[in-house]
């Protein structure tokens, strides 16, 4: 009966000696001055890990950087005698990179008080391009033998100031106007020459080629010129025609239009034949400019120019199925009778808007 008794306390034992042996013991050292001293913190390790990196060095200044032209922006910059670059004869100037190509048709407006300012390019083997002054205050241009630029490439655009000159902000803006001269008319004489009536795959192809050009000369009018005539009596589409003939205007050109008339201007009439017709048949061009009319033969030679304050009346007449404009000048005996190329209404029509908004100054 004692066995069970003895075995149980055994296990008592053997379950108190583990509880002992798993409590952890905190011992506290006694100081001389009878204290007890606090185990010592462990320190903390730095945030990042690894070695504290060196200082780093204080950075250099930055040197300024030379502005680009945008073309056709205007910029905005200052002569400033504390800040401005010294020219060896000891004037100032702004340097500006100017990125451009040897076919463009540039311009230069430089806009300040100082009227005295001017501009020099350099290139980039610092040979000094020709500059000289254009039409209009502060305003120059390319002086060279082809009006552009040597080559295609970067340039260096500088606004120089006299020695001497106080502190003078400024607005400088490089205008491209479109192609020089000379790479325009090689490439319009090479489309113009390509067109063959009676090949319709010719028209398209001057079309397309014209139209490229307008987009890289937008400021010429004889671009517009033609494309009107190739759309009116190429491809019948009087509203690009239109479209065209208007920019001619805008730009100081003409809207061109084939005309045939009688050669003492009288109506059209029914001829011994039968037909309805010109008495005695002419062709010409019609040129409507800026407030003016001009009548010509095909070699261009001119019959008659009306201004727009003497046309009395204006109006569309038929005859048999034909539709013509008839232009009734103040001071002449007969009315100016004539028949658009196509002679349709919608030829007449848009002559006689044409006139209306743009010599005469009125609108429908």
């Amino acid at each position: 009966m004692k066995r069970p008794f003895v075995f149980k306390s055994f296990v008592v034992f053997v379950i108190s000696l583990f509880a002992i042996i798993a409590t952890p013991v905190f011992v506290r050292a006694q100081g001389g001055e009878g204290k007890l001293t606090p185990a010592p913190k462990p320190t903390p390790a730095p945030k990042g890990g690894g070695a504290a990196k060196p200082a780093a060095k204080p950075a250099a200044p930055a040197v300024p950087a030379t502005p680009t032209v945008v073309l056709n922006q205007a910029l905005k910059a200052r002569i400033d005698p504390k800040s401005s670059d010294k020219a060896p004869g000891g004037g100032l100037y702004e340097e500006f990179i100017l990125n451009a190509r040897a076919d463009d048709w540039l311009n230069f407006k430089i806009e300040s008080e100082n009227t005295d300012l001017l501009v020099q390019v350099v290139d980039a083997n610092k040979a000094e391009v020709a500059v000289a002054r254009d039409a209009g205050p502060g305003t120059f241009k390319v002086n060279t033998q082809t009006g552009g630029l040597p080559a295609d490439g970067e340039y260096r655009l500088r606004v120089m100031a006299a020695a001497g000159a106080p502190a003078t902000p400024f607005t400088l803006t490089v205008n491209r106007l479109g192609l020089t001269t000379n790479v325009y008319n090689e490439r319009f004489q090479k489309i113009y020459f390509s067109i063959r009536e009676n090949e319709p795959a010719t028209i398209d192809e001057a079309i397309a080629k014209l139209e490229e050009l307008a987009k890289d000369d937008s400021a010429r009018p004889t671009t517009f010129e033609q494309l009107g005539i190739l759309y009116l009596y190429n491809k019948s589409d009087v509203e690009k025609a239109e479209k065209a003939m208007e920019t001619a205007i805008k730009l100081n050109g003409a809207a061109v239009v084939r005309i045939s008339f009688d050669s003492q201007w009288r109506r059209m009439g029914r001829l011994r034949n039968g037909r309805t017709d010109w008495e005695d048949a002419r062709t010409g061009w019609l040129r409507i400019r800026p407030g003016q009319v001009a009548l010509t033969d095909p070699s261009n030679k001119t019959l008659a120019t009306v201004n727009g304050p003497q046309i009395k009346e204006l109006a569309n007449i038929t005859a048999a199925n034909y539709f013509l404009v008839m232009v009734t000048v103040e001071g002449s005996r007969r009315p100016f009778i004539l028949a658009p190329g196509s002679k349709t209404r919608a030829e007449a029509d848009l002559v006689v808007k044409l006139i209306q908004n743009h010599v005469m100054g009125k609108t429908n």
